[in-house]
């Protein structure tokens, strides 16, 4: 009795397969997300002292670095999921992010504030940075180019 034994290739890094739809929901998503950070962001980097004010505001401990934190962390995001590069540690970082942010300025106050939900930006920019680390950014991106050229 004869046995044979394969071995799979893992040379080359495995990207999970998406149908064309999917591809261009993920680029919709992505570009929807990528350019409303960038108008939260792009203010706050032409004029910093806006997102360190809110910072100190809030009682924050070095409210300068967790301001430039959250100013870098919108534009370099919103840049990142634009392009679609690195986008499962972009949406991985923007979920850390966001619930940082929905931690300490809106928790406080409660999940619903006169029947409105407190901080649904920053749940909503969560929720799709939580669904961009589990998809990737789809075919439609500078990840789908870089993984076909290898």
């Amino acid at each position: 009795m004869t046995t044979t034994t394969t071995t799979a290739r893992t040379d080359r890094p495995r990207v999970a397969r998406t149908s064309p739809a999917a591809s261009v929901g993920l680029l919709l998503l992505r570009l929807a997300a990528g350019a409303l950070l960038l108008v939260h962001g792009v203010p706050k980097l032409l004029e910093p002292a806006t997102a360190t004010g809110m910072a100190a505001s809030l009682g924050v401990p070095a409210p300068t670095v967790l301001g430039w934190l959250s100013i870098l962390g919108e534009v370099g995001l919103g840049g990142l999921l634009l392009l679609g590069l690195a986008t499962r540690v972009a949406g991985t970082l923007l979920l850390v992010q966001m619930a940082g942010i929905w931690l300490l300025a809106h928790a406080p106050d409660g999940f619903l504030v006169q029947g409105q939900v407190n901080g649904e930006n920053a749940l909503l920019f969560a929720a799709l940075g939580l669904a961009l680390a589990f998809t990737g950014a789809g075919r439609v991106s500078l990840d789908g180019l870089l993984t076909r050229r290898r």
